[in-house]
């Protein structure tokens, strides 16, 4: 990789002359106590490893928004690190080198131990015997998978097997543990040439004749992997691909079909919950028109009694005034006429008796216009009651319909949401769990709505039942003082606490004539309610002695 090709004149000056500062060692990479860090940074506290430096000034090296020295000077320092390793290969003989590694184009047919594995052999006395863990850690630029030891007959030798996985990434890591050795000299070719000599490791990538070689070495790899060509395992991954493929379109298929199924179950219930929200409407409607026809009936009704009403007074006062006119009359024939006295006394009689009918008629009359007016009022506040709790218990339905239509609305939503491609993405998942909780939320007021719609309706029919009674009782009344108009001298309402008129009759037609016995028992009685009525009369006569009350 050329790391002075920028274009630019000043970032190759820059960078030539920061080149041949670390290769002289007026700048150093390595502290004394051997640990790498920029010398370029401004954080000279930050320590690095080989290959973590180097990434850093190839990332800086390449970066677009920085000054044409500061990349340069990283670009020179990632060539001398490239370099490094070659220069001072007998320096640290297992210090792995990062390299990009060129190596001869592999026929398709090359056979090589898969999952991918690097021999190393001739290992150190210091990695001799100890954990496969700190020479996995000393590979660890080449990011090794695991390493196993090489024993024969139980004995640890000096050899081990670097594996590095089974993907292309793992290939291109083997490759580079082989380059390592190669550029250093210590290669595969060297190592059976006999000419390595000394105490230097040697490494290679495992192919078909190490697989197949007699020995520990053999024996490891035939029992930790298979050979296979590039051919092969390219062929492997296609045929998982298209597996996979056909696997998820298979899926994909099935979701897109499930979900047009859901979206078409969706759209006709939202078209059954507009036909019902046009009911429910139309229900409305109705109802208020009804609400509105029994409030006009209950007004024509009570307007017709007080009308009623008003003409029987009238009547009354006519009748009364036609008496009064009679009995005029009856003084000046009286006048005119002794003879017929005893015939006009009678009369008169009559005519007052009748009068006094009259006076008491209208009197209860009067007493029965207050106890219409009082039950009216009575209705009407409990007509009123009735009507607002109605009208609650309407408001409760809707809410309670509202909350069905949200709850289906949500259910489809969510089931929507679950089965749309790419759900499974935190955004989508965070949604379907905000959904669930609002339709949890949705379920409880439900719940709610309908136990306290369950006491309205358990209340609407108490109260239901009062208004029946009380209309009964109403209509009773009504009809009773209807039944006074065709009756000029009966009134069809008996209150409590009243006497009873026919036990004065009787008595008065023992004491009385018969024709006089009638009017002398309404008389009577009428005098013996208002004294029953004055709260200061006493029937028992009282004396007074000394202070003292005597009944006699």
């Amino acid at each position: 990789m050329d790391y002075t090709s920028d274009g630019d004149s000043d970032v190759e000056a820059y960078g030539a002359s920061t080149f041949q500062l670390l290769v002289s060692g007026n700048l150093k990479v390595i502290s004394d106590e051997g640990v790498y860090r920029c010398p370029f940074c401004s954080d000279e506290e930050k320590e690095y490893s080989l290959d973590d430096l180097l990434q850093h000034a190839l990332g800086v090296g390449d970066a677009r928004d920085l000054l044409a020295k500061e990349k340069a000077d990283h670009r020179a320092l990632a060539k001398y690190l490239k370099s490094k390793p070659a220069e001072s290969s007998c320096g640290s003989p297992l210090q792995p080198m990062l390299i990009d590694p060129q190596v001869r184009q592999h026929t398709r047919d090359e056979q090589f131990v898969w999952p991918w594995m690097g021999i190393l052999v001739n290992m150190p006395n210091e990695f001799f015997g100890k954990s496969a863990n700190r020479l996995k850690e000393h590979f660890s630029s080449f990011h090794p998978v695991k390493v196993h030891p090489v024993y024969n007959r139980g004995s640890p030798t000096r050899d081990a097997i670097v594996e590095f996985g089974k993907d292309w990434s793992g290939f291109r890591n083997a490759r580079a543990f082989e380059s390592h050795f190669t550029m250093k000299g210590y290669s595969k070719k060297c190592w059976k040439e006999m000419k390595c000599g000394g105490t230097e490791p040697v490494g290679w990538m495992a192919r078909a004749d190490d697989y197949n070689s007699l020995g520990a070495i053999g024996e490891l790899l035939r029992k930790n992997g298979d050979l296979k060509t590039l051919s092969d395992i390219e062929n492997d991954g296609t045929n998982k691909t298209d597996k996979l493929m056909a696997n998820l379109a298979c899926q994909v298929k099935k979701k897109e079909m499930h979900l047009e199924k859901l979206e078409s179950e969706y759209n006709k219930r939202s078209a059954f919950l507009d036909t019902l929200m046009q009911k429910r409407e139309q229900q409305e409607q109705s109802y208020t028109r009804e609400i509105l026809k029994m409030r006009q009936l209950s007004q024509q009704n009570t307007q017709r009694v007080v009308d009623e009403n008003r003409k029987l007074r009238s009547d009354l006062q006519g009748m009364m005034d036609e008496l009064c006119t009679r009995n005029k009359h009856i003084e000046e024939l009286t006048a005119q006429s002794e003879c017929n006295s005893r015939e006009l006394e009678l009369e008169k009689q009559k005519n007052a008796l009748k009068a006094n009918h009259l006076r008491l008629a209208a009197v209860e009359q009067e007493k029965a216009d207050e106890d219409v007016n009082r039950i009216m009022e009575r209705q009407k506040k409990e007509k009123e009651a009735v009507l607002e709790e109605l009208l609650r218990l309407r408001s409760q339905s809707e809410k309670k319909l509202n909350l069905e239509l949200d709850i289906k609305h949500l259910m489809g939503k969510l089931q929507v949401m679950e089965l749309k491609p790419g759900a499974e993405g935190s955004e989508s998942s965070k949604r379907i769990d905000d959904l669930k909780e609002e339709l949890n939320e949705k379920i409880t007021e439900l719940e709610d709505v309908e136990s306290f719609n369950q006491n309205l309706i358990t209340k609407e029919s108490k109260i239901s039942d009062e208004l029946r009674e009380a209309r009964e009782v109403l209509i009773d009344a009504l009809q009773g003082l209807s039944g006074t108009t065709s009756s000029q001298t009966q009134i069809g309402i008996k209150r409590m606490g009243e006497l009873d008129s026919k036990a004065f009759l009787n008595m008065c037609k023992r004491k009385f004539a018969a024709e006089d016995a009638e009017a002398e028992s309404t008389i009577l009685c009428s005098k013996w309610q208002d004294e029953i009525k004055n709260p200061e009369w006493n029937p028992f006569k009282v004396i007074m002695v000394n202070g003292n009350v005597l009944g006699g």
